[in-house]
């Protein structure tokens, strides 16, 4: 009897399977569905047949279920879901040439840079969705925005136009999209150009993309707003569009779009600085200043806050308090609405500010006051009660501060996040106010100086100064935080004892082979420990504008300084800076300056080659005006080693600081530059320099020579 015909081993496994479930899914085709379906039109039948037809492939290694979450998602305006295409290899590696050329910015001249600019744009003609939507060359999309001028400003945002829904919320086209609106909003009111020469049909045809947008940059504003109107609650706490839609509020506002400060509310510090030459200046510039806009960016502006909040209760409202992506957008809003609109418009009860806190008493037990509190000690929810105490009116802070801040201003100061609200309350607070908040924080001045937290009392103190409070008792408080010692006081004020050593657990680690987690554990501790010398320095600083006790902590501290020990803070970077504000700031004594100046006498040279030291070589200038005797010994030290100044950048702008040519050849006018004493002809209040012998000659013979063709002239 013959054998069937089987085929061994995985193969047939393989198709038995496959076999088995075709038989399973047209069992389930003919089965009743107990799934609610969607309702479908004619048109969509036909679709649906051949959809289903090409999708459900017996040989397909996943076949996708349909979900009600998906069908909802598929009936929003816009899934997200958008594909431009992708680039090819050569492509590609074009335009990470070009965005690394860039980077180098190694041009000749600006002529060159704009020619290779916009042989980079024509070369992109088509493509900028596809760089826009690269992870490779989407920095090169922001280098190019950065650097164009308005021309191509508009060109490229004509080619996002129709397409922002989608861009806003991608991960790199995004950041596009917020370079593009910063570098847009300068130009806002310019004026369309009027086309120059128009081509004939035939050019149009084959050159479509060099066409000049029809539409303004005002307009094309207006348009992005028109695409984004029905989804501005959705975009509110979406990933990547929050930031853009942040920028894109800020320029409607005609508000400075800071994305450069730390304690930038547009950008995350994680956000990736380019760092391009000339690149950032357009962003300062917006950074600083205020802008004008046209007169349709206000109205639509304020319909775009209120559709963003209007669709939410005020439970939810509350919640984006917290929210680490809604509550940097809350913040915007509530900002513009305090600044833009006026602080007026908190009296709206449909207002932000009114949602947020209804009860303006903010009385102990109240809903408004637990939602404050709790918002205070929370990382994120902090930030809006400091934008709160900055922006809103002066009746509803003395409010918040009377009855949630001024009785636990001194354990709030202690808090490492309430701290910040705190600062935000001093810069607001009256005279007598500040003077109660001061006695309040006295007794927790220890606490913070041992936790380094300074930037408690630096705020303290620089408010005192401009409102005119009395620091004495704020001075015998740092005074016994410190130590006795004014030598080790000052050490122990800038960490100048603080080790960078290692553990032995530490040592053990990077000793087994894993040298990437101890060098991150290494720079942890480095930058912890500059944050701490910094802050300590800039406490110091603010010490120092203080006449009385507080300033004398620091010069007494500085005086009782061996000469070592003062070397060793020109040299350091942060506190370099106090040895600066010690011999320039008004404060600083005669008396003082003639003890302290001494020290560097035969360190000049040295100094004058330290990058920090310096920067002390040059306040030594000013510092010795009064002192002529001790600025003529630190000069003559600096001519006696010419050569290996001029060796060096640093020391030939030290050379150049204290007029080292003058002293060499003219000392009389050195010496008068010297004591601060301008040559001036007599009767001559205006401080020009006055002209040189052979100047003067000059005019005397350049006159006699017109008199002379004058005379030629009239004897003809």
């Amino acid at each position: 009897m013959p054998r069937e015909n089987q085929k061994r081993g995985r193969r047939a496994e393989k198709k038995a399977q496959k076999e088995e479930a075709k038989r399973d899914y047209d069992e389930t085709l003919e089965a009743p569905s107990a799934k609610r379906m969607k309702p479908t039109t004619d048109a969509d039948t036909d679709a649906d047949v051949i959809e289903t037809s090409d999708a459900y492939n017996e040989n397909a290694d996943y076949i996708p279920f349909d979900t009600e979450d998906q069908q909802e998602d598929a009936g929003r305006e816009d899934s997200g879901d958008v594909f431009f295409g992708l680039l090819d290899t050569e492509e590609a590696e074009y335009f990470s040439r070009a965005s690394e050329m860039l980077e180098a910015n190694q041009f000749a001249d600006a002529e060159e840079k704009n020619l290779f600019i916009e042989s980079v744009y024509q070369e992109a003609n088509g493509k900028e969705l596809k760089i826009a939507c690269s992870q490779g060359c989407s920095r090169l999309m922001e280098k190019l925005i950065s650097m164009s001028d308005t021309r191509q400003i508009r060109r490229i945002f004509s080619k996002f136009i129709g397409h922002f829904l989608h861009l806003v919320q991608h991960r790199f086209a995004s950041h596009c999209c917020e370079t593009l609106f910063i570098h847009a909003a300068p130009a806002v009111m310019a004026k369309t150009p009027n086309p120059q020469n128009k081509r004939s049909t035939e050019d149009e045809d084959n050159d479509d993309e060099d066409t000049e947008p029809e539409l303004s940059l005002a307009d094309m504003f207006m348009t992005v707003i028109e695409e984004l109107k029905n989804n501005w609650g959705y975009l509110l706490t979406e990933r990547f569009a929050s930031h853009t839609i942040r920028v894109l509020l800020l320029v409607l506002a005609g508000e400075p779009v800071d994305v450069v400060s730390n304690d930038s509310v547009v950008a995350s510090r994680k956000k990736e600085r380019l760092g391009l030459p000339g690149a950032g200046s357009q962003e300062e510039k917006s950074s600083t200043k205020k802008r004008s806009v046209p007169d349709s960016f206000a109205p639509a502006l304020k319909k775009i806050m209120n559709d963003m909040v209007a669709g939410l209760d005020n439970i939810y409202l509350r919640a984006l308090a917290s929210h680490p992506v809604g509550n940097p957008v809350l913040q915007v809003l509530l900002f513009l609405e305090l600044s833009h609109f006026g602080k007026s418009s908190a009296k709206d009860p449909n207002s932000i500010l009114r949602r947020l806190v209804p009860d303006e008493s903010f009385e102990e037990g109240t809903e408004t006051a637990t939602f404050i509190r709790g918002l205070l000690y929370d990382p994120v929810g902090s930030r809006l009660v400091e934008t709160m105490v900055r922006h809103m009116p002066g009746k509803v802070f003395k409010n918040l501060y009377k009855n949630n801040i001024s009785e636990r201003i001194g354990s709030l100061s202690r808090n490492t996040t309430a701290g910040y609200v705190v600062l935000r309350t001093l810069e607001r607070l009256g005279k007598d106010d500040l003077q109660d908040a001061m006695e309040r924080i006295i007794p927790e001045v220890p606490g913070l100086i041992e936790r380094t937290r300074l930037i408690v009392p630096r705020v303290l103190i620089e408010r005192c100064v401009i409102r005119n409070v009395d620091t004495k008792p704020f001075a015998k408080a740092l005074e016994e935080a410190y130590e006795k010692d004014p030598a080790t006081r000052l050490r122990q004020m800038l960490r100048l004892d603080e080790t960078a050593e290692e553990s032995p657990e530490d040592q053990a680690m990077e000793d087994a082979d894993n040298e990437e987690r101890g060098a991150r554990k290494r720079s942890g501790k480095n930058s912890v420990a500059s944050a701490e010398k910094l802050h300590g320095s800039l406490l110091a600083q603010a010490m120092l504008t203080v006449p009385g006790p507080l300033g004398d902590l620091v010069y007494s501290s500085l005086l009782a300084q061996p000469s070592d020990s003062v070397l060793r803070l020109a040299k350091e970077p942060t506190s370099s800076r106090v040895l600066q504000q010690a011999l320039t700031l008004p404060t600083s004594t005669q008396q003082f300056r003639r003890q302290f100046t001494t020290r560097f006498q035969g360190h000049m040279v040295e100094l004058s080659l330290h990058s920090s030291g310096s920067h002390v070589v040059d306040s030594l200038w000013s510092a010795t005006k009064d002192i002529f005797f001790v600025k003529e010994r630190l000069a003559q030290e600096l001519a006696q080693n010419e050569m290996t100044l001029r060796d060096s950048f640093l020391g030939r702008a030290v050379w150049r600081n204290w007029s080292m040519d003058l002293h060499n050849r003219r000392r009389g006018e050195w010496k008068a530059r010297a004591k601060g004493i301008e040559q001036q002809p007599e009767g001559d209040d205006t401080g020009v320099r006055p002209k040189s012998k052979i100047e003067l000659a000059a005019e005397r013979f350049a006159a006699k020579q017109a008199e002379a063709a004058a005379a030629a002239a009239a004897a003809q």
